[in-house]
């Protein structure tokens, strides 16, 4: 299966299942989490690592520390519900397959007060090993 459909199969899930990230590779759903935070990719890098190359994400909010880990395992194409403009840098940059909703200059913490605490660990990260 092409990496377009495993993106829109991905895509789908995220959207009809009410899940908050979910990763396909070769038409198969690897991961899926409907927890919202940096925790599901995290995990999902930690228990696949390379084993992700190759796979499309979907993801209701990816910043940057987010995208750092998609380039770190080698993840070739990612949909946002809301991207950070960090987080659309370094994925394009990387040549990873990309398609948003909405951007915004950086992820907003719970509060809505401030910047996400994950988003400011990863300001000066330029590898997403580092936040491993």
């Amino acid at each position: 299966m092409t990496q377009v459909n495993d993106l829109e199969l991905a895509k789908t899930e995220l959207l009809t299942g009410d899940y908050a990230l979910v990763i396909v590779k070769d038409g198969e759903v690897l991961f899926a989490s409907k927890e919202n935070s940096i925790g599901p990719i995290y995990q999902a890098v930690r228990q696949f690592g390379k084993t992700l190359e190759g796979a499309s994400a979907a993801d209701k909010v990816v910043g940057k520390a987010a995208a750092l880990f998609c380039k770190t395992v080698g993840i070739k194409a990612v949909f946002a519900r809301l991207i950070s403009e960090t987080a659309v840098e370094i994925l394009t940059a990387a040549g990873i397959e990309l398609e948003f909703d909405k951007s915004c200059p950086y992820i907003l913490n719970r509060t809505r007060d401030g910047m996400c605490p994950i988003e400011r660990l990863a300001l000066d990260v330029d590898d997403g090993m580092a936040l491993l």
